[in-house]
């Protein structure tokens, strides 16, 4: 048997064995065949009778279902744009640079749009597709523990192994409105929402989103070939940084896949690659699998397949495309990572389960890896601004390809399609809107490069506002807002220096996980970010905290919290301070972080906080290229809401757009739900034609 399972720090594993099962299935099958040969030929009297029944009683099921086809015709489209912030929307608008987004605005319906608390994408979008606060859902942030090891793990999903079966499930809890949708006989046709993988059952059709891995099993592995000498900072890289010699004019090596697991060892399955220099031209030839591409300098490839061996007549699947950076004095390659292919996807990633493979046959193949952009290349230097935004434009142009043709075939129901071009760009690009950034540069080139892509986003708008008819509900909304990412502030240190977390004997800091922590004396830690839970005796594995003394111990923390100033700026660095009591509710609310802390514009959570680290400085300048945010205090970063229909939107939240979804095709939300009020009051009024956009 083979199996196989998602480890978002090592990759998939693929583990051999029982080969002498292939016999016995041969076997089976021989006999199998042997007995069906046998019968055939008595099944050929009766073949003409069965084919009339066949006809017959699909004419008697089809009539019946004419009878019973539901005659809701309603259409809602949404359309998700993650990280559209509402001050430069507005400002946009406001110079006459987004006017299918003024046309919404004036015509039908905006508003500002409450965030989660905490604005994380995968929080947020949970909130939109069930209508749940986080505590009804489980979701808090991307990174979440296990209080009896301490443990870390990605929010997106869950793999068990029971009785030698791996299975991978979504960790998020409730029912999204295309489960009640379907319970109602209602369509949706559902692209790209986070937090989606594995792909489930609906009425209609679905295609996950963010959570979906790489071939590798991570949320993003690139691979850097370069013949440069390499540094100690390669060990640390996000990448796998490989180093190479060519052989006259020629480069051996390989291009690795997911990781095998044998009786002996566990090992990265690998293709061999051959790089070709052409004298006197800038370009190479790539030889792999009996494919020959050829590639110039400064240019990307197109999508290449490619098939990992993985054990006895198995192989993975994926698809990688490569940009050569550099030839000469240096070689210097990059490969994307190995996205799932959409035509043969070791893992569900549509549902139907074939549908990925129709799209691809329609449409041409399409990154299908959750999280596409390679924003940690950019921030490593293997690719350049340019470089990367390319790839935008390129993810851009296959969802917007896709978008256009799946919403011809919209006949009824809820129609959602995501984008998160925006929030991509924002955070690698701010640093040029940003006068402030420790990073800000006065360059031409980039100073326009964000507000270009809201220009891009705009005319995605109007193309579905041609493509729609006047009946056809339309919402548009983001998950959050953005801001400046400046200081990266390391809670771990600051529970450190007041008293609220101990290291090990000797220790002055500690490493990621909780490395070097002492668990008898800590009596709150910070992981994911902004979350801060207390070590608490019963629920943690070493609680050191009395649980009657939780109380007191929050408005501690909290009221020092607030104090917090930045001992080099002498700015506060925190807005506000959750208590998990008071803003999380539904049968999850005791999974989330005891106190959430919002922090004031400028500042974050830094990485080293969010995998349980405890470095030995306070607070430290953002020095990385991803210089813009959105995890800061929830107030700071609303989102954006429009609509085509006249609505009268009071203070909505992202959780009241799951009830008005269900509202607008008239299914009214379950009794006992947890969901959000939704936006009901609806005078029907349209907007004018598009063809009235000017």
């Amino acid at each position: 048997m083979i199996n196989y399972y998602v480890d978002p720090g090592s990759g998939f594993v693929f583990v051999q064995g029982a080969s002498f099962l292939w016999g016995i299935i041969l076997g089976l099958l021989g006999a199998g065949w042997v007995f069906f040969k046998f019968f055939f030929g008595y099944l050929k009297k009766f073949i003409w009778v069965l084919l009339i029944l066949l006809i017959l009683s699909s004419l008697i099921i089809g009539g019946i279902m004419m009878i019973h086809k539901p005659a809701n015709k309603k259409k809602v489209v949404i359309l998700g744009i993650d990280a559209m912030d509402p001050g430069i929307t507005e400002k946009l608008i406001q110079e006459g640079r987004l006017p299918n987004f003024l046309y919404l605005k004036t015509k039908g319906a905006y508003s500002r749009l409450e965030t989660t608390i905490p604005s994380e994408s995968v929080v947020a979008w949970t909130s939109f597709s069930t209508g749940l606060n986080p505590g009804g859902h489980g979701i808090f942030d991307f990174v979440m523990r296990d209080p009896q090891s301490y443990s870390l793990y990605l929010s997106f999903n869950e793999v068990s192994n029971a009785g030698g079966k791996t299975k991978v499930k979504i960790r998020k809890q409730g029912e999204a409105f295309w489960d009640i949708l379907s319970r109602n006989k209602v369509n949706s046709a559902v692209y790209f929402c986070p937090n989606t993988f594995p792909a489930q059952p609906l009425s209609g059709k679905m295609l996950s989103g963010m959570g979906v891995p790489d071939l590798y099993g991570t949320i993003g592995r690139f691979s850097f070939y370069t013949s440069r000498p390499l540094a100690e900072k390669d060990k640390d890289s996000r990448g796998k940084i490989l180093h190479v010699e060519p052989n006259g004019n020629v480069i051996e090596t390989n291009i690795y896949g997911p990781k095998v697991s044998s009786k002996a060892s566990i090992n990265e399955a690998v293709i061999p690659l051959k790089i070709r220099f052409m004298p006197g031209r800038e370009e190479i030839s790539l030889e792999f699998q009996g494919k020959k591409v050829f590639l110039k300098r400064n240019n990307w490839s197109g999508w290449q397949r490619v098939s990992f061996k993985i054990g006895l007549f198995k192989n993975a699947h994926g698809i990688i495309r490569f940009y050569l950076k550099s030839i000469e004095p240096e070689f210097e390659l990059y490969i994307s990572p190995v996205n799932l292919n959409p035509e043969k996807p070791v893992f569900p990633i549509s549902y139907p389960y074939d549908y990925s493979k129709k799209l691809a046959k329609e449409d041409g193949l399409y990154y299908t890896q959750g999280m596409p952009h390679d924003t940690w290349a950019l921030s490593e230097n293997r690719i350049d601004e340019k470089v990367f935004l390319g790839h935008v434009d390129k993810i851009l142009e296959e969802r917007t390809r896709i978008l256009e043709g799946e919403l011809k075939k919209l006949k009824s129901g809820a129609f959602f399609f995501y984008f998160d071009a925006l929030d991509a760009v924002q955070h690698m690009f701010w640093r040029y809107i940003d006068n402030k950034h420790p990073l800000h540069e006065e360059n031409a080139l980039y100073q326009d490069t964000i507000f270009k892509y809201y220009e891009k986003m705009d005319s995605v708008i109007g193309e579905v506002l041609k493509k729609i008819d006047g009946d056809t509900e339309l919402i548009v909304l983001s998950d959050h807002g953005f801001g400046s990412f400046r200081r990266a502030v390391h809670l771990n240190r600051w529970l450190l220096e007041n008293g609220y977390l101990f290291l090990k004997e000797g220790m002055n800091e500690a490493g990621e996980f909780f490395e070097g922590l002492d668990w008898n004396k800590t009596k709150a830690y910070a992981l994911g970010f902004g979350g801060i839970y207390l070590n608490i005796a019963d629920r943690e594995r070493y609680g050191a905290v009395d649980p009657r003394q939780a109380r007191e111990l929050k408005t501690e923390i909290t009221e020092k919290l607030k104090r917090f100033t930045d001992p080099v700026t002498a700015e506060p660095v925190v807005k506000e301070v959750y208590d998990s009591d008071r803003i999380f509710h539904g049968p999850y609310a005791g999974d989330a972080p005891d106190l959430f802390v919002g922090f004031n514009p400028g500042y974050r959570a830094s990485w080293r906080t969010a995998l349980g680290g405890t470095p030995d400085k306070l607070i430290e300048d953002n020095s990385e290229k991803w210089s813009g945010e959105h995890l800061m205090d929830p107030s700071l970063v609303p989102g954006v809401l429009f609509m085509n229909k006249k609505m009268d939107l009071s203070n909505p939240s992202i959780i009241d757009i799951a009830p008005t979804i269900l509202h607008l095709l008239g299914i009214e939300k379950p009794a006992s739900s947890f969901m959000g009020k939704g936006i009901i009051s609806h005078d029907k009024q349209a907007c004018p034609p598009a063809s009235a956009i000017k």
